[in-house]
């Protein structure tokens, strides 16, 4: 029996129609599945929103978009090396200047947001005593400033006369009305080391000559100091160097939240599974001086009660007298108690290390530096990601990890056992 020409040629098209579905069907199939693939990116962020934030939604739009227009257009540091950038703003330590690391980084943000809000201008590290900052953070992005390295290179290039470089120390009413680019119109290095405010950024947020550079990186519209740090901690604190501190860091990365860095990309898929089970409150505890530690610690404790998750506690001090005092007495209660490893030594910046230290013979003088100090930089960290602080109120190390971690922060004020929110933002 014969096929008509007419029939062969339906026949074949309804092939070909029903191969096309076919491929359509299998194409869209392979496509991830838009919730699984959500659970997966987002398996860093805590189940249930963290009620002690202090960021509300626009609150953190805001910032967010501060943060981009920074990382956008702020392009200084980018200066090639055979290239010298029109000024160079420097954050300079001596040895004479003995300060811990929470005043260094209120001074290094001053001159950071100093350097940013003079057009062409670059910001570098001049930091050697008792270490150097790259050792411990790196900018994120990389391009955001530039080592003590690349700033030792550019001074040794610039004809050191008083025409081209200069060291500043500027008053308030000069920050809040100099015209800096008039100023600086013939200088090559402005070096910084101390501001006439722990917040100085604040008196340049008024300065008319400044306002393009505010325009441009949407920092107008920040209205409290804290948004300010919080945009230089996201710029130059919150990625640990990579080689040493990161690696440091591993053994902490539960106490941290799952993330040894702000801006982690997701871990592998198993890994993560197992961090997503972790329901933890997370207090963080920062003893400077041995004033109401019994207050302190039974405020801790009534905290942890209230709480329907376990309960966490991350003990910093750079005292090991203090440390030890604060760990025994928490040790009576059923608590979970987190610090850094003993191994390594307790001195903020201001001090000399402690010489007991478990160092190898064979360990260079910049890695024997590093463990000295190194318990200083991971207590910082740690504290910017807990839940809670709790602290004494004049302790900057503390304030800087609160406006950091923006959260809520509770401060023993000294004489009765007075403990109230920090007000400081």
């Amino acid at each position: 029996m014969s096929i008509s020409k007419s029939t062969l040629r339906k026949s074949w098209i309804s092939l070909f129609v029903s191969f096309l579905f076919l491929i359509l069907f299998l194409s869209f199939s392979s496509l991830p599945n838009s919730s699984s693939s959500s659970s997966t990116t987002k398996i860093v962020q805590p189940t249930t929103a963290n009620r002690y934030n202090r960021l509300t939604h626009s609150h953190q739009e805001l910032l967010n978009s501060a943060l981009a227009h920074i990382r956008l257009a702020y392009v200084a540091n980018r200066t090639p090396h055979y290239s010298t950038p029109p000024l160079l703003i420097l954050y300079t330590t001596t040895k004479d200047k003995k300060k811990r690391l929470g005043e260094r980084l209120l001074d290094i943000t001053n001159a950071y947001f100093f350097s940013m809000l003079q057009p062409g201008s670059a910001f570098a590290y001049d930091m050697q005593d008792p270490i150097k900052f790259e050792w411990f953070f790196m900018s994120s992005p990389a391009y955001m400033s530039m080592n003590t390295d690349q700033a030792y290179f550019y001074k040794q290039r610039t004809t050191t006369t008083t025409t081209d470089t200069v060291h500043v120390l500027l008053t308030t009413d000069e920050l809040i009305s100099i015209d800096f680019k008039k100023n600086y119109s013939q200088i090559k290095i402005v070096s910084t080391t101390d501001w006439p405010k722990s917040t100085s950024w604040i008196s340049m947020a008024e300065n008319p000559s400044l306002k393009y550079g505010r325009d441009r990186y949407r920092l107008n519209h920040l209205e409290q100091k804290s948004d300010w740090f919080w945009i230089a901690t996201r710029l130059l604190f919150s990625t640990p160097e990579p080689h040493f501190l990161r690696t440091q860091l591993a053994s902490y990365r539960d106490i941290m939240g799952g993330r040894i860095d702000t801006e982690e990309e997701e871990e592998e898929e198993e890994e993560a599974t197992t961090r997503k089970e972790l329901d933890w409150f997370r207090i963080g505890l920062r003893i400077d001086l041995d004033e109401g530690l019994e207050c302190l610690i039974n405020h801790v404790v009534n905290t942890c009660l209230l709480q329907q998750s376990s309960c966490h506690v991350f003990l910093s001090s750079s005292d090991r007298n203090l440390f030890n005092k604060v760990r025994n007495k928490l040790r009576t209660f059923s608590i979970a108690i987190h610090a850094v490893a003993e191994g390594f030594g307790f001195a903020d910046l201001n001090q000399v290390p402690e010489h007991s230290l478990d160092h190898s013979i064979f360990d260079k003088q910049e890695d024997r530096i590093k463990r000295d100090y190194a318990r200083t930089f991971m207590d910082w960290i740690i504290l910017s990601r807990m839940d809670y602080l709790v602290g004494q109120h004049h302790d900057d190390f503390l304030k800087t990890a609160a406006w950091a971690a923006q959260v809520n922060t509770d401060v023993y004020l000294g004489g009765v056992c007075r403990i109230i929110p920090m007000s400081d933002w």
